[in-house]
Protein backbone atom coordinates (compact mmCIF):
# COMPACT_ATOMS: atom_id res chain seq x y z
CA UNK A 1 0.00 0.00 0.00
CA UNK A 2 1.47 3.50 -1.38
CA UNK A 3 1.50 6.02 1.59
CA UNK A 4 -0.02 9.19 0.50
CA UNK A 5 1.28 12.29 2.40
CA UNK A 6 -1.09 14.98 4.09
CA UNK A 7 -0.74 18.48 4.72
CA UNK A 8 -3.37 18.90 7.13
CA UNK A 9 -1.60 16.95 10.09
CA UNK A 10 -2.78 18.70 12.74
CA UNK A 11 -6.33 18.42 11.69
CA UNK A 12 -6.06 14.52 11.07
CA UNK A 13 -4.36 14.51 14.20
CA UNK A 14 -7.03 15.72 16.21
CA UNK A 15 -9.42 13.91 14.46
CA UNK A 16 -7.84 10.35 14.64
CA UNK A 17 -7.38 10.97 18.57
CA UNK A 18 -11.43 11.40 18.41
CA UNK A 19 -12.28 8.21 16.96
CA UNK A 20 -9.97 6.09 18.60
CA UNK A 21 -9.18 6.11 22.55
CA UNK A 22 -7.06 4.36 24.21
CA UNK A 23 -7.45 2.01 27.35
CA UNK A 24 -11.48 1.63 28.13
CA UNK A 25 -12.40 3.45 31.34
CA UNK A 26 -13.26 0.87 33.91
CA UNK A 27 -16.85 0.99 33.38
CA UNK A 28 -18.79 -1.53 36.26
CA UNK A 29 -21.82 -2.08 34.37
CA UNK A 30 -20.03 -3.21 31.76
CA UNK A 31 -17.78 -5.30 33.18
CA UNK A 32 -20.64 -6.72 34.63
CA UNK A 33 -22.41 -7.40 31.80
CA UNK A 34 -19.38 -9.09 30.91
CA UNK A 35 -19.10 -11.44 33.85
CA UNK A 36 -22.86 -12.30 33.21
CA UNK A 37 -22.07 -13.37 29.67
CA UNK A 38 -18.53 -15.48 30.35
CA UNK A 39 -20.38 -17.03 33.65
CA UNK A 40 -22.73 -18.53 31.35
CA UNK A 41 -20.02 -19.70 29.15
CA UNK A 42 -19.20 -22.08 32.00
CA UNK A 43 -22.04 -23.87 31.57
CA UNK A 44 -23.01 -23.70 28.01
CA UNK A 45 -20.23 -22.40 25.47
CA UNK A 46 -22.76 -21.05 23.16
CA UNK A 47 -23.94 -17.69 24.85
CA UNK A 48 -26.71 -14.98 23.46
CA UNK A 49 -25.23 -11.80 23.10
CA UNK A 50 -27.25 -8.43 22.39
CA UNK A 51 -29.23 -8.12 19.59
CA UNK A 52 -30.46 -12.16 19.46
CA UNK A 53 -27.08 -13.15 17.62
CA UNK A 54 -25.28 -16.28 19.65
CA UNK A 55 -21.29 -17.00 19.51
CA UNK A 56 -19.47 -19.83 20.89
CA UNK A 57 -17.23 -18.60 23.62
CA UNK A 58 -13.85 -20.58 24.45
CA UNK A 59 -11.85 -21.10 27.32
CA UNK A 60 -9.07 -18.77 26.42
CA UNK A 61 -11.31 -16.45 26.29
CA UNK A 62 -13.17 -16.51 29.78
CA UNK A 63 -9.98 -16.97 31.13
CA UNK A 64 -8.75 -13.23 29.14
CA UNK A 65 -11.39 -11.52 30.98
CA UNK A 66 -11.17 -13.26 34.27
CA UNK A 67 -7.62 -11.86 34.48
CA UNK A 68 -8.79 -8.44 33.56
CA UNK A 69 -11.25 -8.76 36.61
CA UNK A 70 -14.00 -8.72 33.67
CA UNK A 71 -13.15 -5.23 32.21
CA UNK A 72 -13.70 -4.62 28.85
CA UNK A 73 -11.06 -4.75 26.41
CA UNK A 74 -11.82 -2.99 23.28
CA UNK A 75 -14.76 -0.61 23.66
CA UNK A 76 -14.73 2.14 25.43
CA UNK A 77 -18.42 3.45 25.85
CA UNK A 78 -20.11 3.51 22.23
CA UNK A 79 -16.76 3.78 20.59
CA UNK A 80 -13.75 1.28 19.76
CA UNK A 81 -10.40 1.99 21.06
CA UNK A 82 -7.61 2.23 18.77
CA UNK A 83 -7.04 -1.30 18.84
CA UNK A 84 -10.40 -2.75 19.20
CA UNK A 85 -10.69 -0.48 15.64
CA UNK A 86 -7.36 -2.39 14.43
CA UNK A 87 -9.24 -5.52 15.33
CA UNK A 88 -12.40 -3.96 13.20
CA UNK A 89 -9.87 -3.84 10.02
CA UNK A 90 -8.38 -7.42 10.39
CA UNK A 91 -11.24 -9.39 10.99
CA UNK A 92 -12.66 -7.20 7.64
CA UNK A 93 -9.64 -8.80 5.68
CA UNK A 94 -10.24 -12.44 6.60
CA UNK A 95 -11.53 -13.05 3.39
CA UNK A 96 -7.57 -12.06 1.61
CA UNK A 97 -6.78 -15.54 3.53
CA UNK A 98 -8.70 -17.60 1.74
CA UNK A 99 -10.97 -17.51 5.57
CA UNK A 100 -14.84 -17.29 5.22
CA UNK A 101 -15.25 -14.11 7.30
CA UNK A 102 -18.70 -16.31 8.80
CA UNK A 103 -16.33 -17.92 10.85
CA UNK A 104 -15.00 -14.83 12.80
CA UNK A 105 -18.90 -13.65 13.05
CA UNK A 106 -17.77 -10.61 10.93
CA UNK A 107 -20.91 -9.24 9.69
CA UNK A 108 -22.57 -9.16 13.43
CA UNK A 109 -19.30 -7.40 14.73
CA UNK A 110 -19.76 -5.09 11.45
CA UNK A 111 -23.48 -4.92 12.82
CA UNK A 112 -23.08 -3.95 16.39
CA UNK A 113 -20.46 -1.60 16.00
CA UNK A 114 -22.76 0.49 13.26
CA UNK A 115 -25.48 0.03 16.13
CA UNK A 116 -23.23 0.88 18.90
CA UNK A 117 -22.15 4.03 17.19
CA UNK A 118 -25.74 5.34 16.65
CA UNK A 119 -27.57 7.29 18.72
CA UNK A 120 -30.68 4.96 18.96
CA UNK A 121 -29.65 3.03 22.07
CA UNK A 122 -30.94 3.66 25.88
CA UNK A 123 -28.07 3.62 28.41
CA UNK A 124 -28.69 -0.41 29.29
CA UNK A 125 -28.96 -0.89 26.00
CA UNK A 126 -25.19 0.24 25.13
CA UNK A 127 -23.32 -1.15 27.93
CA UNK A 128 -24.94 -4.36 26.74
CA UNK A 129 -24.10 -3.79 23.00
CA UNK A 130 -20.89 -2.37 23.92
CA UNK A 131 -19.74 -5.18 26.03
CA UNK A 132 -20.75 -8.30 24.35
CA UNK A 133 -18.98 -6.56 20.93
CA UNK A 134 -15.89 -6.72 22.87
CA UNK A 135 -15.99 -10.22 23.66
CA UNK A 136 -16.97 -10.60 19.88
CA UNK A 137 -13.87 -8.82 19.08
CA UNK A 138 -11.37 -11.23 21.44
CA UNK A 139 -13.28 -14.39 20.61
CA UNK A 140 -13.03 -13.91 16.47
CA UNK A 141 -9.47 -12.12 16.82
CA UNK A 142 -8.43 -15.05 18.80
CA UNK A 143 -10.22 -17.77 16.56
CA UNK A 144 -8.45 -15.47 13.46
CA UNK A 145 -4.91 -16.38 14.61
CA UNK A 146 -5.74 -19.66 15.33
CA UNK A 147 -6.58 -20.22 12.02
CA UNK A 148 -3.67 -18.65 10.48
CA UNK A 149 -1.19 -20.76 12.45
CA UNK A 150 -2.82 -23.63 11.97
CA UNK A 151 -5.37 -23.95 9.43
CA UNK A 152 -9.14 -24.57 9.69
CA UNK A 153 -8.78 -28.25 8.53
CA UNK A 154 -7.52 -31.45 9.55
CA UNK A 155 -4.73 -33.34 7.17
CA UNK A 156 -5.92 -36.41 9.08
CA UNK A 157 -8.80 -36.14 7.58
CA UNK A 158 -8.30 -35.18 3.73
CA UNK A 159 -6.71 -38.65 2.60
CA UNK A 160 -3.20 -37.62 1.90
CA UNK A 161 -0.45 -39.01 4.19
CA UNK A 162 0.88 -36.49 5.89
CA UNK A 163 3.28 -36.68 8.45
CA UNK A 164 4.18 -32.64 9.13
CA UNK A 165 3.26 -31.45 12.19
CA UNK A 166 1.24 -28.89 12.12
CA UNK A 167 1.91 -25.08 12.65
CA UNK A 168 1.65 -24.21 16.41
CA UNK A 169 0.66 -20.86 18.27
CA UNK A 170 3.02 -18.04 18.59
CA UNK A 171 4.22 -18.36 22.32
CA UNK A 172 3.95 -14.34 22.81
CA UNK A 173 0.15 -14.02 24.50
CA UNK A 174 -1.00 -11.79 21.33
CA UNK A 175 -4.26 -10.52 23.17
CA UNK A 176 -2.31 -9.09 25.92
CA UNK A 177 0.41 -7.27 23.28
CA UNK A 178 -2.41 -5.87 21.53
CA UNK A 179 -3.53 -4.45 25.10
CA UNK A 180 -0.01 -3.05 25.33
CA UNK A 181 -0.16 -1.11 21.96
CA UNK A 182 0.58 -3.55 19.67
CA UNK A 183 -1.26 -3.39 16.07
CA UNK A 184 -3.61 -6.04 15.19
CA UNK A 185 -2.92 -6.31 11.31
CA UNK A 186 0.97 -6.25 12.24
CA UNK A 187 0.04 -9.77 14.51
CA UNK A 188 -1.96 -11.09 11.60
CA UNK A 189 1.27 -10.38 9.06
CA UNK A 190 3.61 -11.82 11.89
CA UNK A 191 1.52 -14.88 12.18
CA UNK A 192 0.43 -15.20 8.53
CA UNK A 193 2.58 -17.82 6.33
CA UNK A 194 5.80 -15.88 5.39
CA UNK A 195 6.79 -18.41 2.38
CA UNK A 196 6.38 -16.61 -1.17
CA UNK A 197 4.42 -19.62 -2.46
CA UNK A 198 1.92 -18.21 0.36
CA UNK A 199 1.45 -14.96 -0.90
CA UNK A 200 1.03 -15.85 -4.83
CA UNK A 201 -1.36 -18.14 -3.51
CA UNK A 202 -3.50 -14.88 -2.05
CA UNK A 203 -2.77 -13.05 -5.19
CA UNK A 204 -4.78 -15.40 -7.44
CA UNK A 205 -7.87 -15.95 -5.15
CA UNK A 206 -7.66 -11.89 -5.32
CA UNK A 207 -7.55 -11.53 -9.04
CA UNK A 208 -9.89 -14.73 -9.52
CA UNK A 209 -12.39 -12.40 -7.21
CA UNK A 210 -12.58 -9.66 -9.50
CA UNK A 211 -13.22 -11.87 -12.25
CA UNK A 212 -15.61 -13.41 -10.51
CA UNK A 213 -16.78 -9.84 -9.46
CA UNK A 214 -16.89 -8.97 -13.45
CA UNK A 215 -19.37 -11.94 -14.17
CA UNK A 216 -17.07 -14.75 -14.26
CA UNK A 217 -15.30 -16.28 -17.81
CA UNK A 218 -17.60 -17.45 -20.53
CA UNK A 219 -17.39 -21.05 -21.07
CA UNK A 220 -15.56 -22.19 -24.63
CA UNK A 221 -17.60 -24.76 -26.67
CA UNK A 222 -16.23 -28.00 -27.90
CA UNK A 223 -14.38 -27.40 -31.57
CA UNK A 224 -11.69 -29.17 -33.41
CA UNK A 225 -9.10 -25.62 -33.74
CA UNK A 226 -5.79 -25.13 -35.24
CA UNK A 227 -3.62 -22.34 -35.49
CA UNK A 228 -5.19 -20.04 -38.45
CA UNK A 229 -8.48 -21.29 -38.45
CA UNK A 230 -11.52 -18.74 -37.23
CA UNK A 231 -14.64 -18.77 -36.08
CA UNK A 232 -16.86 -18.67 -33.00
CA UNK A 233 -15.16 -21.12 -30.56
CA UNK A 234 -11.82 -19.16 -31.50
CA UNK A 235 -13.42 -16.23 -30.38
CA UNK A 236 -14.91 -17.43 -27.02
CA UNK A 237 -11.48 -19.09 -26.27
CA UNK A 238 -9.33 -15.98 -26.53
CA UNK A 239 -12.12 -14.20 -24.38
CA UNK A 240 -11.86 -17.10 -21.94
CA UNK A 241 -7.91 -16.59 -21.85
CA UNK A 242 -8.22 -13.18 -21.72
CA UNK A 243 -10.00 -13.36 -18.70
CA UNK A 244 -7.25 -15.96 -17.10
CA UNK A 245 -6.23 -15.42 -13.46
CA UNK A 246 -2.67 -16.19 -14.79
CA UNK A 247 -1.08 -12.83 -16.10
CA UNK A 248 1.11 -14.41 -18.77
CA UNK A 249 -1.62 -16.47 -20.47
CA UNK A 250 -3.66 -13.38 -20.25
CA UNK A 251 -1.50 -10.99 -21.80
CA UNK A 252 -1.01 -13.65 -24.87
CA UNK A 253 -4.52 -13.69 -25.47
CA UNK A 254 -5.29 -9.96 -25.78
CA UNK A 255 -2.85 -9.64 -28.12
CA UNK A 256 -5.00 -10.79 -30.94
CA UNK A 257 -7.93 -8.53 -29.82
CA UNK A 258 -7.92 -6.52 -32.94
CA UNK A 259 -8.71 -9.91 -34.54
CA UNK A 260 -10.33 -11.91 -31.98
CA UNK A 261 -11.80 -15.10 -34.35
CA UNK A 262 -8.23 -15.86 -35.37
CA UNK A 263 -6.45 -19.02 -33.79
CA UNK A 264 -3.10 -17.17 -33.99
CA UNK A 265 0.36 -18.33 -32.59
CA UNK A 266 -0.31 -15.64 -29.27
CA UNK A 267 -3.40 -17.41 -28.58
CA UNK A 268 -1.49 -21.02 -29.35
CA UNK A 269 0.85 -19.88 -26.72
CA UNK A 270 -1.94 -18.69 -24.26
CA UNK A 271 -3.69 -22.19 -24.82
CA UNK A 272 -0.74 -24.06 -23.87
CA UNK A 273 0.61 -22.03 -21.35
CA UNK A 274 -2.85 -23.37 -19.79
CA UNK A 275 -2.71 -26.67 -20.48
CA UNK A 276 1.26 -26.84 -18.48
CA UNK A 277 0.05 -25.26 -15.26
CA UNK A 278 -3.12 -27.55 -15.15
CA UNK A 279 -1.35 -30.71 -15.92
CA UNK A 280 -1.76 -31.04 -19.84
CA UNK A 281 0.55 -31.74 -22.34
CA UNK A 282 0.89 -28.67 -23.90
CA UNK A 283 -0.12 -29.48 -27.30
CA UNK A 284 -2.53 -26.45 -28.08
CA UNK A 285 -5.44 -28.54 -28.78
CA UNK A 286 -8.82 -28.32 -27.19
CA UNK A 287 -8.84 -31.99 -25.77
CA UNK A 288 -11.64 -33.31 -23.83
CA UNK A 289 -9.19 -32.64 -20.12
CA UNK A 290 -8.41 -28.91 -21.75
CA UNK A 291 -11.93 -28.11 -22.58
CA UNK A 292 -12.89 -29.19 -18.71
CA UNK A 293 -10.39 -27.41 -17.36
CA UNK A 294 -11.16 -24.34 -19.02
CA UNK A 295 -14.95 -24.68 -18.11
CA UNK A 296 -14.30 -24.71 -14.72
CA UNK A 297 -16.47 -22.25 -12.80
CA UNK A 298 -14.68 -19.87 -11.15
CA UNK A 299 -16.15 -20.13 -7.74
CA UNK A 300 -14.69 -24.16 -7.94
CA UNK A 301 -11.26 -22.87 -8.58
CA UNK A 302 -11.32 -20.33 -5.60
CA UNK A 303 -12.26 -23.18 -3.39
CA UNK A 304 -9.20 -24.88 -5.09
CA UNK A 305 -6.68 -22.17 -4.12
CA UNK A 306 -8.59 -21.87 -0.73
CA UNK A 307 -7.83 -25.41 0.08
CA UNK A 308 -4.11 -25.03 -0.91
CA UNK A 309 -4.05 -21.74 1.25
CA UNK A 310 -5.26 -23.56 4.07
CA UNK A 311 -2.61 -26.37 3.53
CA UNK A 312 0.23 -24.14 3.52
CA UNK A 313 -1.15 -23.00 7.09
CA UNK A 314 -0.61 -26.60 7.84
CA UNK A 315 3.02 -26.37 7.43
CA UNK A 316 5.33 -24.96 10.19
CA UNK A 317 5.60 -21.36 9.88
CA UNK A 318 9.60 -21.26 10.29
CA UNK A 319 10.80 -23.47 8.05
CA UNK A 320 14.43 -22.00 8.03
CA UNK A 321 16.15 -19.84 6.81
CA UNK A 322 16.97 -22.18 3.98
CA UNK A 323 14.88 -24.80 2.65
CA UNK A 324 14.34 -27.20 -0.10
CA UNK A 325 10.20 -27.50 -1.31
CA UNK A 326 9.41 -30.25 -3.06
CA UNK A 327 5.46 -29.42 -4.08
CA UNK A 328 4.78 -33.13 -4.87
CA UNK A 329 1.12 -32.77 -6.35
CA UNK A 330 2.75 -30.51 -8.90
CA UNK A 331 6.16 -32.19 -9.69
CA UNK A 332 8.41 -29.35 -8.99
CA UNK A 333 11.54 -28.35 -6.61
CA UNK A 334 12.41 -25.28 -5.09
CA UNK A 335 15.13 -23.72 -3.07
CA UNK A 336 14.26 -20.76 -1.05
CA UNK A 337 16.45 -18.92 1.20
CA UNK A 338 15.52 -15.55 2.97
CA UNK A 339 11.65 -15.94 1.55
CA UNK A 340 13.59 -15.85 -1.61
CA UNK A 341 13.22 -18.59 -4.05
CA UNK A 342 17.05 -19.76 -5.60
CA UNK A 343 16.41 -22.26 -7.75
CA UNK A 344 13.33 -24.27 -9.14
CA UNK A 345 12.96 -27.64 -11.63
CA UNK A 346 10.90 -30.27 -12.47
CA UNK A 347 10.56 -33.36 -10.53
CA UNK A 348 9.54 -37.07 -10.61
CA UNK A 349 7.60 -38.60 -7.83
CA UNK A 350 5.94 -41.49 -7.00
CA UNK A 351 3.80 -43.62 -8.65
CA UNK A 352 0.65 -45.24 -8.03
CA UNK A 353 0.95 -47.49 -5.40
CA UNK A 354 4.47 -45.99 -4.27
CA UNK A 355 2.65 -42.36 -3.29
CA UNK A 356 5.64 -39.82 -1.83
CA UNK A 357 4.65 -39.39 1.75
CA UNK A 358 4.05 -35.86 2.83
CA UNK A 359 7.13 -35.01 5.91
CA UNK A 360 9.97 -33.07 6.36
CA UNK A 361 13.38 -33.58 7.38
CA UNK A 362 16.80 -32.20 7.36
CA UNK A 363 18.85 -32.39 4.34
CA UNK A 364 22.43 -34.11 5.91
CA UNK A 365 24.61 -35.13 3.02
CA UNK A 366 25.27 -35.04 -0.78
CA UNK A 367 26.84 -38.28 -2.27
CA UNK A 368 28.37 -37.94 -5.53
CA UNK A 369 28.59 -41.04 -8.04
CA UNK A 370 26.35 -43.19 -5.38
CA UNK A 371 25.28 -46.89 -5.55
CA UNK A 372 21.91 -47.60 -5.10
CA UNK A 373 21.10 -50.27 -2.47
CA UNK A 374 17.81 -51.63 -3.84
CA UNK A 375 14.99 -51.71 -1.29
CA UNK A 376 13.60 -54.76 0.05
CA UNK A 377 10.25 -53.98 -1.36
CA UNK A 378 11.49 -53.30 -4.75
CA UNK A 379 13.47 -55.86 -5.37
CA UNK A 380 10.61 -58.27 -4.37
CA UNK A 381 8.24 -56.35 -6.76
CA UNK A 382 10.86 -56.07 -9.85
CA UNK A 383 13.36 -58.36 -9.59
CA UNK A 384 12.63 -61.86 -8.39
CA UNK A 385 13.21 -63.60 -11.60
CA UNK A 386 15.65 -61.41 -13.73
CA UNK A 387 18.77 -63.25 -15.18
CA UNK A 388 22.47 -62.68 -14.42
CA UNK A 389 22.77 -61.37 -17.89
CA UNK A 390 20.54 -58.94 -16.96
CA UNK A 391 22.13 -58.14 -13.39
CA UNK A 392 25.52 -58.04 -14.30
CA UNK A 393 24.86 -55.96 -17.39
CA UNK A 394 23.48 -53.19 -15.40
CA UNK A 395 26.24 -53.26 -13.07
CA UNK A 396 24.01 -55.04 -10.04
CA UNK A 397 25.98 -57.21 -7.44
CA UNK A 398 24.21 -58.88 -4.81
CA UNK A 399 24.81 -57.95 -1.03
CA UNK A 400 25.57 -60.10 2.19
CA UNK A 401 22.29 -60.00 2.85
CA UNK A 402 20.57 -61.15 -0.07
CA UNK A 403 19.74 -58.12 -1.71
CA UNK A 404 20.93 -55.95 -4.74
CA UNK A 405 23.54 -53.17 -5.45
CA UNK A 406 23.83 -51.30 -8.49
CA UNK A 407 27.33 -50.05 -8.64
CA UNK A 408 28.07 -46.29 -9.90
CA UNK A 409 28.07 -45.49 -13.07
CA UNK A 410 26.52 -44.30 -16.23
CA UNK A 411 23.73 -46.18 -16.06
CA UNK A 412 23.01 -46.04 -12.22
CA UNK A 413 19.07 -45.14 -11.22
CA UNK A 414 20.41 -42.69 -8.68
CA UNK A 415 22.68 -40.80 -11.81
CA UNK A 416 25.33 -38.90 -10.60
CA UNK A 417 24.01 -36.82 -7.12
CA UNK A 418 21.95 -38.60 -4.24
CA UNK A 419 20.90 -36.18 -1.43
CA UNK A 420 20.36 -37.86 1.76
CA UNK A 421 18.05 -36.78 4.76
CA UNK A 422 17.79 -40.20 6.83
CA UNK A 423 14.07 -41.24 6.92
CA UNK A 424 11.60 -44.40 8.03
CA UNK A 425 10.93 -44.60 3.97
CA UNK A 426 14.02 -44.11 2.41
CA UNK A 427 13.14 -41.40 0.32
CA UNK A 428 15.72 -39.41 -1.21
CA UNK A 429 16.49 -36.36 -3.72
CA UNK A 430 18.72 -37.65 -6.50
CA UNK A 431 19.51 -38.05 -10.53
CA UNK A 432 18.57 -40.25 -12.75
CA UNK A 433 19.51 -41.57 -16.13
CA UNK A 434 15.45 -41.25 -17.65
CA UNK A 435 16.08 -37.83 -18.54
CA UNK A 436 13.03 -37.76 -21.15
CA UNK A 437 10.14 -38.07 -18.49
CA UNK A 438 11.59 -34.37 -17.31
CA UNK A 439 9.16 -33.02 -20.81
CA UNK A 440 6.08 -35.30 -19.53
CA UNK A 441 2.79 -33.20 -17.78
CA UNK A 442 2.40 -35.85 -15.72
CA UNK A 443 5.24 -36.84 -13.82
CA UNK A 444 4.41 -39.30 -11.25
CA UNK A 445 7.09 -42.48 -12.33
CA UNK A 446 9.06 -42.77 -9.25
CA UNK A 447 8.73 -45.80 -6.40
CA UNK A 448 8.33 -43.13 -3.42
CA UNK A 449 12.03 -40.74 -4.22
CA UNK A 450 12.15 -37.97 -5.77
CA UNK A 451 14.40 -37.35 -9.16
CA UNK A 452 15.70 -34.03 -9.94
CA UNK A 453 15.85 -32.39 -13.49
CA UNK A 454 19.14 -30.79 -12.76
CA UNK A 455 20.63 -32.28 -9.70
CA UNK A 456 24.20 -30.54 -10.97
CA UNK A 457 22.49 -27.11 -10.30
CA UNK A 458 21.02 -28.02 -6.48
CA UNK A 459 24.75 -29.68 -5.87
CA UNK A 460 26.51 -26.53 -7.12
CA UNK A 461 24.03 -24.24 -4.90
CA UNK A 462 24.37 -26.57 -2.31
CA UNK A 463 28.53 -26.61 -2.39
CA UNK A 464 28.73 -22.53 -2.65
CA UNK A 465 26.81 -22.01 0.67
CA UNK A 466 28.60 -24.74 2.37
CA UNK A 467 31.87 -23.28 0.84
CA UNK A 468 30.61 -19.66 2.11
CA UNK A 469 29.66 -20.89 5.60
CA UNK A 470 33.64 -22.38 6.21
CA UNK A 471 34.84 -19.29 4.59
CA UNK A 472 33.06 -17.05 6.49
CA UNK A 473 33.64 -19.48 10.24
CA UNK A 474 37.63 -19.69 9.14
CA UNK A 475 38.10 -16.10 7.71
CA UNK A 476 40.64 -13.84 9.15
CA UNK A 477 39.53 -11.60 11.80
CA UNK A 478 39.12 -8.05 10.69
CA UNK A 479 42.24 -6.51 13.32
CA UNK A 480 44.62 -8.69 11.80
CA UNK A 481 46.48 -8.03 7.76
CA UNK A 482 46.04 -10.89 5.39
CA UNK A 483 50.43 -11.18 5.29
CA UNK A 484 49.39 -13.04 8.80
CA UNK A 485 47.55 -15.39 7.05
CA UNK A 486 49.49 -16.65 3.88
Amino acid sequence: MRLIRVVLAGVLLVSATACFRGQPKNRPEASGRIRAVLEEADTATVVTIAGGDTIHVSRATVDFYRKRRWRPAWIDGDEPTKQGAGILTALSQTETDGLNSLRYRYEIVRMMADTLASDDLDDRTEVHYGADLDVLLTEAFSRYIVDLSQGTLDPDSTGLEWRIPRGVMPKQNLLRALQRGADAQDIVARVRPAVPQYGRLADVLARLEKIRAAGTWPAVPEGKIARGDSGAVVMRLRDRLARSEDAREAAYARRGAARPALFDHDLFLALQHFQERNGIDGDGALGEKTLQELNHPVEMRMEDVKINLDRWRWLPHDLGRMYVLVNVAGYEMSVVENNRELEGMNVVVGQAGWETPIFADTLESMVVNPSWNVPPSIAAAEMANVSEEYLASHHFVRTSDGGYRQLPGPGNALGQFKFQFPNKDNIYLHDTPADELFSRTDRAFSHGCIRLERPRDLAYLLAGRLASALWSALAPQPQRGISEWV
